[in-house]
């Protein structure tokens, strides 16, 4: 199904194929049940060029989530392996954009055809360009791997690097040593946070 095609459903039909639409990225029955739970706070959908959905968060207030164009392009393992999981992700949507994205929210810009994008702040938050890369941006924080460390997926563990600590000093995002989940069920998380205010997945 195309962004397109989703845009064009209506109530339970949409609900359903959103679930379908991103199922390549829950791994896990956990995922799937945050993403079943996601579908049923659909209020809009639109297509034009991008993918915007609406949804009613947990105050009633609506909150809008941007899904942007695939990457079609090839990948290089330099400096790290790039995770399967990512390029799952950037196949279908390069661009993700939580409301006005940073500095509230987040700021995904996907692959650049070199290396994945992001402000990730290296050196003022003493992080190792030997293991640590930026891929994300989380409203004033970064979502980073540590890819001399592996999840239960077998992919680098996954951290969100907070502005005012150095590296060594953020843990681990969670779960990710019991379910085995990548940057899909991370996204399946995020989501979760920005609609369902669900706390553990915070960026801020």
């Amino acid at each position: 199904m195309t962004p397109k095609e989703l845009s064009l459903l209506q109530e339970s039909e949409l609900k359903t194929a959103f679930i379908t639409y991103f199922k390549p990225w829950a791994l896990t029955t956990p995922c799937l049940e945050i993403l079943k739970t996601i579908a049923t706070k659909i209020v809009a959908i639109h297509y034009d060029e991008a993918l915007k959905i609406t949804f009613e968060n947990e105050d009633e207030d609506e909150v809008t989530i941007t899904f942007g164009a695939p990457y079609q392009g090839d990948f290089k393992d330099t400096p790290f392996t790039i995770p399967d999981s990512y390029k799952t992700v950037v196949q279908m949507h390069n661009t993700i954009i939580f409301g006005d994205g940073v500095p509230d929210y987040i700021d995904f810009y996907g692959y650049d055809g070199d290396a994945p994008s992001s402000e990730f702040m290296m050196e003022e938050l003493e992080g190792d360009e030997e293991r640590h890369q930026g891929f994300c941006d989380a409203g004033q924080n970064w979502i980073i791997w540590d890819h001399q460390h592996k999840n239960v997926l077998g992919e680098p563990v996954i951290i969100i690097a907070d502005h005012g600590l150095a590296v060594e000093d953020n843990e681990a995002f969670p779960e990710q040593d019991k379910i085995a989940f990548g940057t899909g069920g991370l996204f399946i998380r995020l989501m979760s946070q920005f609609i369902l205010d669900e706390d553990k997945y915070g960026w801020g």
